[in-house]
């Protein structure tokens, strides 16, 4: 029996409710459909480890696309399998003899997703064979993306005697374009079919994202609202990560780790326009299942129409762009051939036993 989960990145429910997909609603009439949420920080690498893995952060380990170390007092990518606290789905079936494989839009991901898999492979860097027989790969930042490595998982389903089949797929489209817009349609179009060809090769199937989306017009600097309250402290913008085309590094989630005073010296910090929620790190870590030992000394999250990132003068700045890493961003659809019901991304691959 083969078990496929597909992430679809950024497949906020609007896009949805925006555009015709018959695909993904005859298998929500077969089996089941609706809504469930993601994790917060709403970002990439937490929300695909979450699903290959079925945890929450507390058990995984992953807290954003960035981490800080207070011992070397320095940032750095949260990409390498070393920050993993548990095995993923994936490395668990493979040990038990089974044939399982991975495949995600950027090199990023490939190392933490997709240990111990027969077939570990990205859209950025794919092997000559996979190229070679679905094509040569568009642009990590083309809406194409996305197709692609729906159509190379389509051809492993194709090829393969597979029991377990991961794909995540790229959120450049909905970074770049609101529901309804013509390339947003076709974005969605193409996964919809995608997610049929899947379902149809499957012998079970989900379909989720990782995350939403939301247009942002605010950008408040944490960095200088720390500086003019004389703290030293590190703040630790989650989405920043290599790949800044379409998100910017700005996202609507941070850390705060203090040098010195405790997260009491943060509570001034909720009345800055722009910031919605700052939780000490018990709160946080109850609220979110996050490891209350990497999470600094409080989680601060935006609007809904807030990021957080450098502003040229003063504190609060305007933007002009879509993006996520807030709660407000959770909400994410899903589908899926067993009739189950998904209360959280995570529940994906349990969902197929």
């Amino acid at each position: 029996m083969t078990h496929v989960v597909a992430c679809l990145d950024g497949f906020d429910p609007e896009y949805l409710a925006a555009t015709e997909t018959p695909g993904w609603d005859r298998i929500a009439d077969e089996g089941s459909g609706g809504t469930c949420e993601g994790l917060v920080p709403s970002l990439t690498n937490v929300n695909n480890v979450g699903i290959v893995t079925a945890a929450f952060p507390a058990e995984n380990g992953l807290t954003g696309n960035t981490y800080y170390d207070p011992e070397r007092d320095e940032q750095a990518f949260m990409n390498d399998p070393s920050h993993l606290r548990c095995e993923t789905v994936l490395q668990r079936r493979a040990a038990a003899g089974e044939t399982v494989a991975a495949l995600v839009a950027k090199d990023k991901l490939v190392e933490m997703v997709g240990q111990d898999c027969e077939v570990a492979a990205s859209a950025e860097n794919p092997p000559d064979w996979l190229a070679d027989a679905v094509g040569e790969p568009p642009g990590i930042y083309s809406g194409g993306a996305s197709a692609w490595l729906l159509d190379a998982a389509v051809h492993l389903l194709d090829t393969r005697d597979l029991d377990a089949l991961y794909v995540s797929t790229t959120d450049v489209i909905p970074h770049k374009h609101g529901p309804g817009e013509p390339a947003a349609e076709e974005w969605v179009r193409e996964m919809d079919d995608g997610v049929a060809a899947l379902a149809e090769r499957g012998d079970a199937l989900v379909a989720t994202a990782d995350h939403g989306m939301n247009h942002k017009s605010v950008c408040v600097d944490l960095d200088a609202a720390l500086d003019r309250e004389g703290l030293d402290a590190e703040v630790v913008r989650l989405i920043t990560d290599e790949h800044t085309y379409h998100h910017q590094n700005l996202g609507g989630a941070a850390y705060v780790y203090l040098r010195d005073g405790d997260a009491a010296d943060l509570d001034w910090l909720r009345d800055v326009d722009g910031v919605e929620e700052v939780l000490p790190t018990d709160e946080a870590a109850e609220r979110f299942r996050l490891p209350a030992d990497a999470v600094g000394d409080a989680l601060v999250l935006g609007t809904e129409s807030s990021v957080f990132g450098p502003v040229d003068d003063g504190v609060r700045g305007e933007v002009d762009l879509r993006s996520h890493g807030s709660h407000h961003e959770r909400e994410v659809p899903y589908v899926t051939t067993t009739g189950a019901t998904l209360e959280y991304n995570v529940d994906a691959f349990p969902a197929l036993e």
